[in-house]
């Protein structure tokens, strides 16, 4: 297998993984707005028409942001706004929020096709002779994988985009996607932990019917 080849398996792999994360993440958010007007219809029913409305509002604003959002950051404010809680800080999904924070971040970049810039330059008016500019979004995923040790060499150095889409690291952020929804749901409380793992299955189930068919449609 090429080198080219390998690295565009590799981007397929790495924008599949944020999207697997972002399905997760809605299909969390949208099951714990559920759970709250499950919650609220059991109250009296005095103030219960206000607190509809009002959850009424959360979800419509819920939809505004899934639909424009294109990061971590995002998804831990509609977390909170759901539950209070901030999702990057839960004790099993802290030790992975860095990770997940980075592959939205490269998604973005290779996504939106952006350009890696960096050079080298000196001069008698440079301090030191010789300085480094590396200013493209690349640079927040390349000290990340850097900090793994999942890349050695810099781009400043190697001069390729190739750097970035080795196997190890689409593995390795593979691995974090699929370690999310856990992660997630067992920081919940219950009935919320076993609703959100129901409403994952369910999800993970429909989206394996719809393989199933585009398989047998085009054999």
């Amino acid at each position: 297998m090429s080198d080219l080849v390998r690295a565009g398996l590799n981007f397929s792999i790495v924008l599949g993984a944020a999207c697997y994360v972002e399905g997760i993440l809605e299909t969390i958010l949208r099951e714990l707005l559920r759970c709250r007007h499950a919650e609220y219809a059991e109250l009296p029913t005095s103030g219960l028409v206000s607190i509809n409305n009002y959850l009424n509002r959360i979800e419509k604003e819920l939809d505004r942001d899934i639909g424009r959002t294109n990061g971590a950051a995002g998804y831990d404010a509609m977390f909170t706004l759901l539950t209070g809680h901030h999702l990057s800080e839960l004790v099993i999904v802290k030790p992975i929020w860095e990770g997940i924070t980075v592959l939205f971040n490269f998604r973005n970049v290779l996504g939106h096709g952006r350009q890696v810039l960096a050079r080298q330059y000196s001069g008698y008016v440079v301090n030191g002779g010789l300085q480094e500019e590396f200013k493209s979004a690349y640079r927040v995923v390349e000290d990340y994988l850097r900090k793994t040790l999942l890349l050695n060499t810099r781009f400043v150095d190697a001069n390729s985009e190739l750097l970035y889409l080795t196997s190890e690291m689409a593995d390795h952020f593979w691995q974090l996607a699929r370690a999310l929804p856990e992660a997630v749901t067992a920081s919940l409380p219950n009935p919320e932990r076993r609703l959100s793992q129901e409403a994952i299955d369910r999800t993970r189930a429909e989206a394996a019917k719809v393989s199933l068919g585009q398989s047998s449609t085009t054999t």
